[in-house]
Order: structure tokens, then C-alpha cells, then sequence
């Protein structure tokens, strides 16, 4: 991976508003989350810290972070500490000095941080947000219950990993103890996903940002965690965010002492996010029954596992081209399953969209 790999981690967990319960995960959080990303064999990046600061040391930690960059310069910010929403829905981070009546004055707003990133050059950008969001603080409050972070946070060139959804908890641990503090359940699951390796499954060496992302959010449901992490993408070329220190599997029809077979021939450019636009305005993808019955139909001819949320349609139907684009032969796989589900005119319109080169077939 070539230079240009920043990270920054803001950790909060001692606040002066008795209002807002200590956390004691943060700390912990941008410790382990540090040595992993800064490890040279694993996430091999520049990484600085902000831990229980003030709120214009953060604004001022994140702005300088995100000025002077290059265009392909890799940039990930991780904010661990309680969020808050204002009468308006609009999203706020705490700071030490926080006060829940004052957040405007007294916050990072998320319009901040959107602020920073839409003027910074990196093309890439990472966040995750470790928050407990607005409905475990905040009652009474006007509007919904919902963090509308792809709003407010979202935007081309850039993924945005949450640690829940709407009001749920971003749970500390089982024990949390004062001497004894555990990582958060979210970023416990990043740091053991990007350091054992097993965030790796494409196995082919390298864990990007989607990989990442499916590992965590396996790891919180498999434990039963009262919190469904969630994802927003807008990106045109793969985000790795690491190496796998585990081995990369060899490629199909290898076997020692022979050349291996030849690699499956990669997608052509742009053809994630032509094929997304395309699926997304099929009749079979407007419900989530619909797009589970599509993932089940293409499961088949993959033999692999399609995992869908059932929340959002175009995070379905990225989760569907992605696992079709990363198989030999899934693309024209994918194009028989359009035609099986809405016929061979629709199919060959999708196909007649992309580029003439990558793994192409007619459907059927």
C-alpha cells in the first residue's frame, strides 16, 4: 500500500455535564484501533489522537486533519463518544466540556465534520462513528427517532460505518469496570477483525472497507448485542483499509508444484456502480422480500452466501453486485437472475450499459 494513509482517532469518555454518563471504552477504543492501523504489516497509517479534549481542540484536531491533503491520499476518522441530536435532528458529537443545552456552542456538530471533508482533497475517506445516538439522551425532542448520518454525513468518494441504528445503545463491554475498562462491542470487532485477520474474506490478502464492515457487523450479531451497526458507500474504486496478516488462499485450481490458474478477470471500471444504478430501478428490488428472493435465485448460482440487511435498497443491491462482480463468472450469473426475475429485455438493457470489456456474457 503506497503512502498517504492518515488516521485520526477522537476519543471522549469523561464529561463535566453530570447529565452525560462517563464512558469508559473510548480510551480503550483509540488504543487498540491505534496499533492495528498504525501497524506497518497491517493498516500501515500515520495515526494521531484526541483523547477527552475540549471541544474546539477536536474541531480544531479535525480540520487540520483533513487540510493539505492529496487526491489519493486515504484518510480514516473514528469518533468514539456520545452523540446527541438537537430539537432540529441535527447530529452532534460531545467533547469534555459538553453541555446538553448548549450544543451548539459547546459541541463538534456533524455539519462540522461534513464541512471538512467536502473541502479536503483525498478522494477517500473513512469514517466510523462508535456513538450512542440521540434517543438514549435526548426525550421529548421534535422529530423522529431516526440518525439520518447518510444526510448529514454522506457523500461521494467516502464510507461512513455507524456503530447503530437509530436510538439503540453502542454497547461498552459485558463488564465495565473501572480498572478494568473493555472495548466497545463495535470497535472491539474492528480491531480483532482487522488484527487476526479474518476481516479478510475475499481471502486474497487485503480487507477493504465493505469486508471490514460485513465482519463487524457478523461479529455483534453472532453475540447477541442489542445493535445493528450500519454502513453508507458512495465510492467508485475499492477502499483498502488493510493488510490481512493471514496467508491469501491460493486461486481456484491451484495445487503445489503447478502454475496457478489464472486469475478471474476483474470488472471493468465503473461497472459497481453502473450495475447498482441499473438494479436499483428494478421492480424486484423496490421491497426487501424482493431483494432477498433476487439474493437467494443468484446464491445459487454463485455457491456463496449473499447477506442482506433489509433496511436500505441501495445497500441490497450493493451487497448484491459486489458479490457478484468479486466471482469469476458472476456478472453473467447476475445478468441470467435479472432476466429469470423481471425477463431477457431487461436483463439485456443492464448489459447493453456496460463497458465492452470485464466478465461479460449474455444472460441465460
Amino acid at each position: 500500500m503506497s503512502a498517504g494513509r492518515h488516521a485520526l482517532l477522537v476519543a471522549t469518555g469523561t464529561y463535566r455535564d453530570g447529565n452525560l454518563g462517563r464512558l469508559r471504552s473510548p480510551a480503550r477504543d483509540a488504543l487498540a484501533l491505534a496499533e492495528v492501523l498504525g501497524d506497518p504489516r497491517i493498516g500501515d497509517f500515520q495515526v494521531d489522537t484526541a483523547v477527552d479534549r475540549a471541544h474546539h481542540e477536536v474541531t480544531r484536531a479535525i480540520e487540520r486533519f483533513f487540510l493539505d491533503r492529496r487526491r489519493d491520499d486515504l484518510l480514516l476518522l473514528h469518533l468514539s463518544c456520545h452523540g446527541l441530536k438537537n430539537d432540529d435532528g441535527e447530529l452532534h458529537f460531545a467533547a469534555t466540556d459538553t453541555d446538553r443545552r448548549l450544543l451548539a456552542s459547546t459541541s463538534v456538530p456533524a455539519r462540522f465534520v461534513r464541512q471538512q471533508m467536502n473541502r479536503c482533497r483525498a478522494r477517500s475517506v473513512v469514517l466510523i462513528l462508535d456513538c450512542c445516538y440521540s434517543g438514549a439522551f435526548l426525550t421529548g425532542t421534535k422529530g423522529d427517532t431516526a440518525v439520518h448520518v447518510e444526510d448529514q454525513l454522506g457523500g461521494h468518494g467516502r464510507a461512513v460505518l455507524t456503530a447503530t441504528n437509530r436510538t439503540e445503545y453502542a454497547w461498552e463491554g459485558e463488564r465495565v469496570t473501572e480498572l478494568g475498562p473493555e472495548p466497545s462491542r463495535f470497535t472491539g470487532a474492528l480491531v480483532k477483525g482487522l488484527r487476526t485477520g479474518e476481516a479478510d474474506r475475499g481471502r486474497d490478502g487485503l480487507i477493504d472497507v465493505h469486508e471490514l464492515y460485513d465482519y463487524a457487523f457478523e461479529e455483534l450479531r453472532d453475540s447477541g448485542a442489542g445493535q445493528r451497526p450500519q454502513m453508507w458507500a458512495e465510492v467508485e474504486h475499492r477502499l483498502v483499509v488493510a493488510r490481512s496478516v493471514r496467508q491469501p488462499s491460493p486461486p481456484p485450481g491451484a495445487s503445489p508444484g503447478h502454475a496457478p490458474a489464472p486469475e478471474a478477470p476483474r470488472p471493468a471500471p465503473g461497472a459497481l456502480l453502473l450495475l447498482t444504478e441499473a438494479l436499483a430501478g428494478l421492480p424486484c428490488m423496490e421491497d426487501a422480500p424482493g431483494r432477498q428472493q433476487f439474493a437467494s435465485a443468484l446464491e445459487q448460482s454463485l455457491a456463496r452466501r449473499i447477506d442482506l440487511r433489509g433496511v436500505r435498497q441501495r445497500e441490497d443491491v450493493v451487497a448484491i453486485v459486489r458479490a457478484a462482480l468479486r466471482q469469476a463468472g458472476g456478472q453473467r450469473a447476475l445478468l441470467s437472475t435479472v432476466a429469470l426475475f423481471e425477463g431477457q429485455r431487461a436483463a439485456a438493457e443492464i448489459e447493453h450499459r456496460l463497458p465492452p470489456d470485464g466478465d461479460r456474457g449474455a444472460p441465460g
